[in-house]
């Protein structure tokens, strides 16, 4: 597990700047007015990340049937999905940067590292093209761009993911960038501002 600085977690973080003019359109219930579900959740990210319970949980929260299912989805694909947490914080990471999502990118430089990945890693995940990457990581980062792109994966890539993962893997990979990329559009559209702490 890869520990990162606060001078090299801020310098990371700074990547995909959060833009502190862009409009709350939502903005985060008092943790004592979320259901319990929502409740324990903000908590409990607040702990893990070292930060304020997470505004991510205090705004989706406010519906709660949806966030129950959402959050259930979720989970199966990251925290406890079949791809090893390493690869899925990369993919993670790849998309924040590419959809400019600063909330992903500045909850998942954290918890990236804390999967493995080290501060150069990180810093690639948010730049063009895949060289220094193993051939496993060059494969998802190629995919997760061209998924992002145009939905679909080039006979090259598909090569790849097929010599890299089993069946299961490869749907997941693909579920996982769908995921996070709506993800990005919801925070995005409701204006969910990184926690200051």
């Amino acid at each position: 597990m890869s520990r990162l600085d606060a001078d090299t977690l801020a310098g990371l973080r700074a990547l995909v700047p959060d833009d502190d003019a862009a409009p709350v359109r939502v903005g985060p219930a008092p943790v004592k007015k979320l259901g319990p579900l929502a409740r324990v959740t903000a908590l409990g990210s607040g702990r893990v990340q070292r930060s304020h319970p997470a505004n991510i949980f205090r705004v989706l929260g406010r519906h709660p049937r949806l966030f129950r299912s959402w959050l259930r989805y979720s989970a199966k694909l990251m925290p406890f999905g079949t791809l090893p947490r390493k690869d899925a914080e990369l993919v993670i990471l790849r998309v924040a940067w590419r959809t400019k999502a600063a909330y992903e990118w500045n909850q998942h430089v954290r918890l990236g590292a804390r999967a493995g990945l080290d501060a150069q890693e990180i810093e690639r995940a948010a730049a063009e093209g895949t060289t220094g990457w193993t051939p496993r990581q060059e494969m998802l980062v190629r995919a997760t761009d061209e998924l992002l792109a145009s939905s679909r994966l080039t006979d090259a890539t598909w090569a790849a993911v097929e010599r890299e993962l089993d069946t299961t893997g490869a749907i997941e990979l693909c579920m996982l960038v769908g995921q996070y990329q709506g993800l990005a559009t919801a925070l995005g559209g409701l204006g969910v501002q990184v926690e200051k702490s």
